[in-house]
């Protein structure tokens, strides 16, 4: 990646920066600089994310199981189609090699 991103905390459906606003440096491992930045949350932060998960979670079970199914089928497109993108940051991210990166993605779709 030429610049570095930020990255917010997503919880109850919206981006948002964390209570505190603080961030964290994101760093590859390969080359020691900066990837980019992610919103370091606070104890708050993380209880309404695990309130909001439980809202979800209850939502999603009453939905029928056809219709979780297609919901899923879809997301696995979609990320089908922004895996090479994906493999290129989770690379940069975590230092793996670009070939492991698009695997890991070919096992989530």
């Amino acid at each position: 990646m030429s610049h570095a991103t930020s990255y917010e905390l997503f919880i109850n459906g919206k981006w948002r920066a964390a209570n505190n606003r603080a961030t964290l440096p994101v760093i590859n491992p390969a080359t020691e600089k900066v990837f980019g930045s992610v919103a370091s949350a606070t104890v708050s932060d993380l209880d309404e994310a695990l309130a909001s998960a439980e809202r979800s979670r209850k939502a999603w079970s009453s939905r029928p199981v056809k219709e979780r199914g297609e919901i899923l089928v879809a997301a696995a497109r979609i990320l089908a189609t922004k895996a090479g993108d994906a493999a290129k940051d989770l690379s940069a991210e975590q230092g793996k090699t670009i070939a492991e990166a698009t695997g890991e993605y070919a096992r989530a779709v």
